[in-house]
């Protein structure tokens, strides 16, 4: 019975110091979970990223704007593409035609329904110093 008792114990600390952990750490790990780790995890392609939101239907439209095939391209690319210096020249031949250009020297490129609950779109936008370089690379939402 005492051995019983023990790991019983040994589980009611396990389990109440994870629960403490979340409670903690809640707001910190939902942003990670649902606005960082969506836009991590795939290298860039040049090929997955003129082809991801093509479409033939309505259906194939929203099929891959949920997939966020763009999205998770997005932290190689701003550390190893866009880095500031790079022409904008580079940038074009590189990700293509942008979806939207601002007023303030920078242009937005669509990368689909990544983060939290998939209800905002989300965009890459690239901004252009004085000289058409890469000043400063982020993502936003709708």
């Amino acid at each position: 019975m005492p051995r019983v008792t023990v790991l019983l114990k040994w589980l009611l600390i396990v389990t109440g110091t994870l629960l403490l952990l979340v409670v903690l750490f809640w707001r910190s790990l939902m942003g990670f979970v649902l606005h960082d780790l969506p836009f991590m995890g795939s290298s860039f392609d040049a090929k997955a990223w003129s082809t991801a939101l093509k479409c033939t239907s309505d259906k194939d439209c929203i099929d891959k704007d949920m997939a966020c095939v763009r999205g998770s391209m997005f932290r190689d690319l701003s550390r190893k593409h866009l880095t500031p210096g790079v022409p904008r020249s580079q940038v074009l031949a590189l990700l293509g035609e942008p979806t939207l250009v601002t007023k303030d020297n920078c242009v937005d490129y669509e990368l689909g329904y990544c983060s939290g609950f998939k209800i905002d779109g989300d965009y890459l936008r690239v901004c252009y110093d004085q000289g058409d370089k890469v000043s400063r690379v982020f993502h936003w939402q709708s």
